[in-house]
């Protein structure tokens, strides 16, 4: 029997009690996965020895050893948000056709860490590293809305609200207000804030605890993004925004923002 066809039946064997908690016995596995029982026999010893499997406390079933354990938090160490993100990212991008980014808080700025861009001559471009102030356009203060109120308060009074354009909220009550119905509606839709003629659709992405790990955003110029497409690609960003929480949650990916 060659080494990879005996992997394949170890894997096999990890993969079958990884589905059955409560352990099986030789005689169940080799039935599962239609294996001569002297076979799944040679493999158990092995696999003990390497702390994949151990004996459950049923005598004779055995089910997955600690070392499983240990392999998945190296695994969830190893795991980057963007990893988990991209494929979501590129589904989003085709559904709408515009630029869309994977975003990060630092230094109360807000960084884009992913980027899929649009396929059209006229587009939104962001490259990974580009800072933004949080206090302008759809994806920083979709991160900003979800701190909590002291932070929002410590952004405003020690960082500024620089004026960018006509368009740019510069009074503190206004941004606030605008803060609160992004949390209250999942969403953020904005306009010409940062750069004039630019239309930005952002949500976040939260954790099982409700904290905002990162965010999400699609960004195209206004005359493409109508107020009809607005309808139609709110939904499309709040869902690709769920899922790759959902993703995140499930893998356990640590994500920690630095303020």
């Amino acid at each position: 029997m060659s080494d990879l066809s005996t992997l394949k039946k170890g894997l096999e064997i990890l993969f079958l009690l990884s589905k059955n908690h409560s352990g099986m016995n030789v005689s169940e596995i080799a039935s599962e996965l239609k294996l001569p029982k002297s076979t799944v026999y040679r493999y158990i010893p092995t696999l003990k020895s390497k702390g994949l499997i151990n004996e459950s406390v049923k005598s004779g079933y055995y089910q997955l050893g600690l070392k499983i354990l240990e392999l998945a938090q190296a695994a969830r160490k190893m795991l980057k948000i963007s990893d988990i993100a991209l494929p979501i990212m590129q589904r989003l991008q085709t559904e709408t056709e515009e630029t869309v980014l994977l975003l990060s808080i630092q230094n109360r700025k807000v960084y884009c860490i992913e980027a899929v861009e649009s396929n059209h001559t006229l587009k939104f471009s962001s490259k990974q590293g580009r800072a933004m102030c949080m206090h302008v356009g759809a994806s920083a203060k979709t991160m900003m809305a979800y701190l909590d109120e002291e932070e929002q308060e410590r952004i405003i009074r020690e960082e500024g609200l620089y004026k960018f354009t006509k368009n740019t909220i510069t009074d503190p009550y206004q941004l606030k207000e605008d803060l609160k119905n992004i949390r209250k509606n999942g969403y953020a839709v904005t306009t010409g804030e940062l750069d004039l003629g630019v239309r930005g659709i952002a949500a976040p992405i939260l954790g099982k605890d409700e904290v905002l790990k990162a965010g999400l955003s699609i960004s195209g110029p206004v005359d493409r993004i109508t107020d009809s497409k607005v309808a139609i690609f709110v939904p499309l960003v709040i869902k690709a925004a769920n899922d790759i929480a959902n993703l995140i949650n499930k893998a356990g990916v640590s994500f920690e923002h630095k303020y």
